[in-house]
């Protein structure tokens, strides 16, 4: 799939002052939760697998219970399903999420004897695992530099190149955009950014255009949106 002429014209240009944005915001307005330290590509898994669905308060209130009871792959896949979903009750979606982590445990020990594949091929693999958590594991679990897109990230990419996009542009154009726009270095510190950038000045509702660090590039703010505030 190639992108229009016009679209990767407008991505090279901005790409640079987008980047340089998004870091220096994340520095001063970067969010702190547990599961952001001392990250290994099981907590990153394991963390986007509790945080769906439900809030960051709520994982954060069991989040290092969790680990401490199931602190890798092995602990996690004999885990005793009526002790991990008491535990989950507390996020929700309890009994599902239960399921979905021990098979994922269970596929992981069997198929990579307990190691969470480097390869993007292989972690799209393991049953549950999509291209945002697959990205994700790949950034900041491993280091390897990856566009992470999920619906914060979506809506920020639609509206930065609004005028170049269609009505509704595929995932697959907004994930190759994000591609391009991602940077190599300081690609985790860029990945939180712009999550939280999404939750706290480009949200779906009413978003803050006039201090956002990026609204120069942004053609939904060029074009004068009643939206923003």
């Amino acid at each position: 799939m190639k992108l229009e002429a016009s679209l990767i014209r407008a991505i090279e240009s901005r790409k640079a002052h987008i980047q340089k944005g998004i870091i220096k915001w994340g520095k001063q307005h970067y969010r702190h939760f547990s599961w952001r330290e001392n990250r290994t590509p099981y907590s990153v898994l394991v963390s986007e697998i509790l945080l769906k669905r439900t809030t960051a308060s709520a994982v954060k209130n069991m989040y290092e219970e969790f680990m401490s009871l199931y602190p890798n792959i092995r602990e996690l896949a004999k885990a005793d399903e009526k002790e991990l979903e008491k535990l989950l009750l507390k996020i929700g979606y309890h009994k599902r999420r239960t399921k979905i982590l021990i098979e994922i445990a269970n596929y992981i020990l069997n198929r990579y004897n307990g190691q969470i594949p480097k390869s993007k091929e292989d972690l799209l693999e393991i049953p549950y695992v999509g291209h945002y958590t697959a990205n994700a594991i790949l950034s900041l679990g491993y280091g390897i530099p990856s566009a992470m897109v999920d619906s914060n990230v979506e809506r920020i990419i639609k509206r930065l190149f609004l005028k170049h996009l269609p009505k509704k542009a595929s995932m697959r154009i907004v994930q190759k955009i994000a591609d391009m726009l991602s940077p190599k270095e300081n690609n985790q510190n860029y990945n939180f950014a712009l999550l939280d950038f999404g939750a706290l000045v480009c949200r779906y509702g009413m978003p803050k255009c006039k201090i956002c660090s990026i609204n120069k590039f942004c053609d939904y703010y060029l074009s004068g949106n009643p939206l923003s505030s």
